[in-house]
């Protein structure tokens, strides 16, 4: 296996001459230093499943930036535009694709966004039903929009208390219905 592994060392190193194939001869050097490393290890499944899936998710990332960045590519590759078609072909591309210097880091910030989304949520509905339930003073109980007897009914602040649950249910509902 590892002559094998040398053999193919050295036919991919040919083509070194253009950063495109350093690039690969770097990650086919660091590919067959993996490999030797997993060898020499002693993995369980789950935990060389989670290695597979961060691999796979790494070539995902990899694809996708390629492709973003091809018709950017492919404005470079024309040499027979003017700097002034090349402006304009950027300026569209630019306007077009959105992107910035961050577009390999994963997003780590919608787990938060989620969790306090969560907790908001939970809160506006505690708070809603307390409303309810807690007895409040005569003066707070503006005015009684239904009388269920002469000592009970719906109130204005029962009805605000129920746009508050709506909108704590609401928040949750919506907080994991994104995908």
């Amino acid at each position: 296996m590892q002559v094998n592994r040398q053999l193919n060392n050295q036919e991919s190193g040919s083509n070194l001459s253009s950063p495109q194939g350093q690039d690969i001869a770097r990650l086919e050097k660091k590919v067959s230093e993996l490999i030797e490393a997993i060898e020499q290890a002693d993995v369980d499944t789950h935990l060389s499943k989670h290695y597979q899936k961060e691999i796979a998710d790494a070539f995902h990332r990899s694809a996708a930036t390629q492709k973003k960045l091809a018709p950017f590519r492919e404005l470079d590759q024309d040499n027979n535009l003017s700097r002034e078609e090349l402006l304009e072909g950027l300026e569209k591309l630019l306007a077009e694709n959105q992107f910035d210097s961050r577009i390999n880091t994963p997003k780590r910030s919608g787990i938060v966004q989620r969790g306090v989304m969560f907790v908001l949520a939970t809160l506006l509905i505690i708070v809603g039903f307390a409303m309810i339930i807690m007895p409040a003073p005569p003066s707070f109980e503006l005015f009684t929009v239904y009388y269920f007897n002469i000592n009970d009914g719906v109130t204005i602040m029962d009805l605000v208390s129920l746009l508050i649950i709506f909108g704590g249910v609401l928040l949750f509902v919506l907080n994991f219905n994104k995908k």
